[in-house]
C-alpha cells in the first residue's frame, strides 16, 4: 500500500522559456507534486520524524528551481523529479508543471506538463 503527501498550486519564479525573452524576465509557474511513500509509522507514531515534512520538500523545490534555468519544462520538472527522489524516502514522485503565461493572443488558460518517475528499488 502506498500513502500520497501532495502539495498543490505551489507558484515558483524561475527563467524559462524557449525564447530569450523568457529566460532573461523570467515568469511564473505552478507545480503539483506527489510523493508516494509507506506512511505507516507515522500514522501510528503521530511523530514527524516518521514521516516526509512536506517543508523539507518545498525546500528542496525551492532550492533546484533557483539554482537552474531550462527551455522546457520537461526538463525542470526531471531534475525536480530527480532531486525529490535522491532526497527522501518515496516509491514514486508525480509531477504537473504549468506555464500561465503564454504568448498567445488568444485565451489559453495555461500548459500542462506531467511527469511520473518510480524511485530505483
Amino acid at each position: 500500500m502506498h500513502d500520497i503527501i501532495r502539495l498543490k498550486d505551489l507558484t515558483v519564479f524561475g527563467y524559462y522559456g524557449v525564447s530569450p525573452a523568457e529566460r532573461e524576465v523570467g515568469q511564473k509557474i505552478q507545480l503539483d507534486i506527489e510523493l508516494h511513500a509507506d506512511l505507516k509509522a507515522a500514522r501510528e507514531s503521530d511523530s514527524l520524524k516518521d514521516t516526509i515534512n512536506y517543508e523539507l520538500v518545498y525546500a528542496r523545490v525551492m532550492e533546484v528551481v533557483s539554482s537552474s534555468r531550462h527551455r522546457l519544462l520537461e526538463s525542470l520538472g526531471e531534475e525536480i523529479v530527480d532531486a525529490l527522489i535522491q532526497s527522501f524516502p518515496v516509491s514514486k514522485v508525480a509531477i504537473s508543471l504549468r506555464k500561465l503565461n503564454l504568448p498567445f493572443p488568444n485565451n489559453l488558460s495555461y500548459v500542462e506538463v506531467c511527469l511520473t518517475r518510480s524511485a530505483a528499488i
